[in-house]
């Protein structure tokens, strides 16, 4: 039960820090004057940092003890956190070229794929860094931002048949490698589950 307790508070504090994210991130992008696409690009990076924390946190609150975070564990998570901005960042782009301005309701589910991908992010590391008994929890976390990046990236396949346009690249490019990464990290948190349901050597 303490595991399904960890993936709770760990939720709670994902979800805190997209809150504590928006003062962090667009009060001093306005007071400085920062461009929007650098402010739509941190606005990914800022959360998925304290989410990462957050779960970390979590663990100690929840097991009494602070997790070992592993070199991979945490190349995987600033990976995928980076990506995650990308697409943000060239999403937005896109939408000004398109539209001139940026609006959600012009790309439909596309606009949460960046959420997808920290979230995506921060379920991996916690596969990764959680006590063997605990891996279940944020295994189920990754199979379904895994499934939600998935939809997204499939919602934009009828676009192909008209062609890509040239400053179209940089977004499909950005779209089809988070498909990608949502099957690589699906198998990559399968096998960890897999191995945490061995029995411990000895």
């Amino acid at each position: 039960m303490r595991g399904l307790a960890w993936a709770l508070v760990s939720l709670i504090l994902f979800l805190g820090a997209l809150v504590a994210t928006l003062p962090l991130v667009s009060v001093p992008a306005s007071a400085l004057g920062i461009d929007h696409l650098v402010e739509m690009g941190a606005w990914p990076v800022v959360w998925g940092a304290l989410s990462l924390i957050g779960t970390l946190v979590a663990a100690r609150v929840v097991f009494g003890a602070w997790l070992r975070v592993t070199p991979a564990a945490l190349a995987l998570a600033v990976t995928g956190i980076g990506q995650s901005a990308a697409v943000n960042v060239v999403l937005q782009r896109w939408e000004l070229y398109r539209f001139g301005i940026t609006e959600p309701e012009f790309v439909g589910i596309t606009a949460g794929l960046f959420a997808v991908l920290v979230g995506l992010a921060v379920a991996t590391f916690g596969v990764l860094v959680a006590p063997r008994s605990a891996v279940i929890w944020p295994w189920l976390a990754v199979v379904v931002c895994s499934g939600l990046a998935t939809l997204i990236v499939f919602s934009n396949v009828p676009g192909l048949r008209d062609g890509i346009e040239l400053e179209s690249w940089w977004l499909a490019t950005c779209i089809g490698a988070s498909g990608l990464c949502a099957v690589g990290t699906l198998a990559l948190a399968t096998v960890r589950l897999v191995r945490s349901a061995r029995p411990a050597p000895r």
